[in-house]
């Protein structure tokens, strides 16, 4: 390849790394305290892709053809795994595949160019100058994430340890925007742990026979399904045993009932579901907080009976944002808590 004097590609690539790294610390460190803050490895799984992100930089400005070719390399294996995951769950939409375009076609570019910057000549003074000078771009690309890390975890980390709880997990009656219901405590009516995660396909059709849970995650449930033979009533009165009869003391609230039960400092913030994905009217933002979430354990959504279509259902996060689900999806992130039918012993 003809050797190059200009420093454009460079500087190109470069800067679009230093964004890309920025973005993944961003998210990385928001993600750690959202959702992987109660345990501590989860931590470093959040902030894998930032890792890598500035790993890849700092190597293409030391080593640039060899860096270049990683993140090429790098950019063409995760293009081929999310565009297959994306043809497998059906047709994508456009935003499916802009949103992705920065780790995958914007990653191939940004290798090339580091390849390019490869082949430039480099001037005689380049060499002779202080090595913080030479290395200021590797010093900026490793810095800048850095900072962007340290802010977004200090305010984060002041936020989430600062929830209030009360500390009990027990059954409780909670006060919500013009509703008032009595919510399950410790026990199959309350999954607030990431162990045996389910779907709302399998709580649906938990009391079809035969009763259980076993192969019926990827069976779609229609909501007359779920009215017949969902999990909830085969709870006991006091919800703390799953059973093989219909009691109908429990229930699984709808997607209104939660929007109004959300807190923020031991006060009710709700307010009506406005019949949209997204953030709804609250009086300022809730948190995972009691009297509704248990603040130490890893669930961060709960589903919700309410239907979207044949194939979702909406649930909600603790920030109180509701998001539509495929029925077959089960998270250690995803749970759900009972309320009671008023039905008597």
């Amino acid at each position: 390849m003809k050797r190059i004097r200009s420093r454009t590609p460079g500087n190109i690539a470069f800067i679009l790394m230093l964004l890309i790294s920025s973005l993944w610390t961003f998210w990385g460190v928001s993600e750690m305290f959202h959702e992987g803050w109660y345990r501590p490895f989860e931590w470093i799984f959040f902030l894998i892709p930032s890792l890598i992100s500035v790993s890849l930089t700092v190597v293409s400005l030391l080593f640039p053809k060899i860096g270049g070719s990683l993140i090429v390399l790098s950019g063409m294996i995760f293009s081929v795994f999310i565009f297959s995951r994306m043809t497998q769950r059906g047709t994508p939409t456009v935003s499916d595949f802009l949103s992705w375009i920065p780790v995958t076609l914007l990653f191939i570019l940004i290798g090339v160019l580091f390849v390019i910057e490869g082949f430039r000549i480099r001037e005689p003074l380049e060499r002779e100058v202080r090595w913080y000078k030479r290395y200021s771009k590797v010093i900026i690309a490793i810095l800048i994430p850095l900072v962007i890390g340290i802010t977004v975890g200090v305010v984060s980390g002041y936020r989430y340890f600062n929830r209030y709880d009360d500390g009990y997990r027990g059954e409780r009656i909670v006060e919500g925007y013009e509703i008032t219901l009595i919510w399950a405590g410790e026990g199959p009516g309350w999954h607030k742990s990431s162990t045996g995660n389910l779907s709302w396909n399998e709580v649906a059709l938990y009391g079809k026979e035969p009763i259980g849970f076993e192969r019926k995650r990827e069976t779609y449930a229609s909501y007359e399904d779920f009215k017949r033979y969902n999990m909830f009533r085969y709870l006991n009165y006091d919800g703390t045993k799953l059973t093989d009869k219909v009691y109908d003391f429990w229930r699984l609230p709808t997607i209104d009932e939660l929007t109004r039960s959300m807190y923020k400092d031991n006060e009710c913030v709700g307010c009506p579901w406005n019949g949209k994905e997204g953030i709804q009217n609250y009086k300022k933002p809730p948190d995972k907080e009691t009297p509704l979430w248990a603040p130490d354990e890893p669930v961060i959504y709960y589903m919700s009976s309410t239907e979207a279509d044949e194939r979702e259902y909406y649930s909600i996060s603790y920030r109180g944002m509701v998001i539509k689900r495929d029925k077959s999806e089960a998270l250690g992130s995803l749970g759900f808590r009972a309320v009671r039918t008023g039905k008597k012993p």
